[in-house]
């Protein structure tokens, strides 16, 4: 029995030993593992650029300080290790968040911005903390982090910047995505279109044009040489329309897809004032018809858009009797009477599509297709009818005599507006010598006594 027992003790004894063998080895283990956590720990406090502190949940005194703090404070680590978080957290709602010597589970993990830290030499610093709440083996610790704002900020500031200056700008500014949908519009784009900013960045840019030809163009030339620049009509949310001076780049960003920059400038007063500047230099300012310039200038274009149907064209030529006469006698307000008055005769005895003009002094020209069923007679009655109209109707001191010559052709390559008035100028002047052996001066003046 004596025996036996002895064995057991010393199996029980080797068991024991070996137990307590594995421990040992596993601590070492577990040891070895901590330390390598520690010298990674350590790398991360002496090299972090952020100022990282772990803090006691229950004293509030910092366990560990990066070496940050002596770059971005000003501290020793030495220093600051033992102390309270509140000699460099003084502010009392942000000591608050962290409920020190207070429940740990309240302490409030998060991020938050712009919190005030004290330098050794007194001064303060804005940064960004975050809070976060560790716990290991029964142990609660806070790491903090506290990041310098000052590049923030500067970024944020340089935003706020340009978005003013967009938002100043006098022409209205859009930016899309790759997909040409707006992603922002400033103030003035705003009051271009009349959309509210909401509604307008549900938009492309297609939906601000009235015509997909012109975007079409737009998105071509972009995808071409990555610029482009027109006058451009755009259509507001209301359906009217105004021109506008648009330019338009691609821009790289960090993204894979590029983003389109437009600029529009708002130009329809312009335009309108160009077409009336226009207006005005093709018109003769007393009578209102078209002058030289403008007779010849749409004369062109007229034989220019009809000579692929080669329509007969016609052109009338007016002479004013006596003009001169008229000045000499009654004086140049009488004369202009007379100027004035053919050229409401000739608006009334032709169509708005037809051209009249006063070509100088006393000579108008009428120039016109579809001659179906008009003769140098049929026109000369149509005028002579107007012109008695015209003279019941209004008292002049004078009688207002009119000599045409009427020259009509198949319009093809070889008419020219030259021609045309060469022709019909020389008519005129043949029923001009006919009409004087009938009119004398004494006629024109209405005098009785011949």
């Amino acid at each position: 029995m004596e025996t036996g027992s002895t064995l057991e003790d010393s199996e029980s004894k080797n068991g024991k030993q070996d137990d307590i063998g594995d421990t040992v080895a596993n601590l070492k283990k577990r040891n070895a593992q901590l330390n390598r956590k520690l010298k990674k720990l350590e790398l991360v406090f002496r090299n972090a650029l952020d100022i990282l502190v772990v803090v006691d949940a229950h004293t509030g005194k910092m366990q560990r300080v990066s070496d940050a703090a002596e770059v971005v404070l000003g501290y020793k680590r030495s220093n600051l290790i033992g102390k309270k978080l509140t000699n460099i957290l003084p502010d009392e709602k942000t000591a608050g968040l962290l409920h020190l010597e207070d429940d740990t589970s309240k302490i409030v993990d998060g991020v938050f911005l712009n919190q005030k830290l004290k330098c050794n030499d007194g001064s303060f610093k804005l940064m960004d903390m975050s809070i976060s709440l560790v716990n290991s083996n029964g142990l609660s610790a806070i790491l903090l982090t506290f990041r310098d704002t000052s590049e923030r900020k500067r970024l944020q500031d340089d935003m706020i910047k340009k978005n003013s200056a967009l938002d100043s700008a006098l022409s209205a500014m859009i930016i899309t995505n790759n997909s040409w949908m707006i992603n922002y519009a400033n103030v003035e784009a705003l009051n271009y279109w009349r959309y509210s900013r909401t509604d307008i960045l549900r938009l492309d840019i297609s939906d601000l044009l009235p015509f997909m030809g012109d975007f079409e163009n737009l998105k071509e030339c972009i995808e071409e040489r990555g610029q482009w620049d027109d006058e451009i009509e755009c259509q507001r949310r209301d359906s009217t329309t105004f021109m506008a001076y648009a330019t338009a780049i691609t821009v790289d960003t960090d993204d894979e897809d590029p983003c389109y920059i437009l600029s529009f400038l708002d130009i329809t007063k312009r335009v309108r004032l160009e077409k009336r500047l226009t207006e005005l230099s093709l018109r003769d300012s007393l009578t209102g018809l078209h002058n030289r310039r403008g007779f010849m200038t749409l004369g062109k274009q007229l034989l220019d858009s009809s000579l692929r149907k080669q329509p007969e064209i016609a052109l009338l030529y007016v002479d004013v009797d006596y003009l001169k006469v008229i000045n000499d006698e009654l004086g140049h307000s009488e004369g202009d009477k007379a100027l004035s008055t053919t050229a409401r005769i000739l608006r009334s005895c032709f169509r708005d599509s037809d051209i009249i003009a006063r070509l100088g002094g006393d000579e108008f020209v009428v120039l016109f297709l579809d001659t179906t069923g008009l003769t140098a007679e049929s026109i000369r009655d149509r005028i002579d009818r107007r012109l008695e109209e015209t003279l019941k109707s209004k008292t002049l001191p004078f009688k207002l005599s009119l000599s045409i010559g009427y020259y009509s052709t198949v319009l093809c390559y070889q008419t020219q507006i030259g021609l045309l008035l060469s022709c019909a100028d020389s008519l005129m002047y043949e029923e001009k010598d006919k009409r004087r052996k009938s009119i004398s001066e004494d006629d024109i003046l209405l005098r009785k006594d011949r």
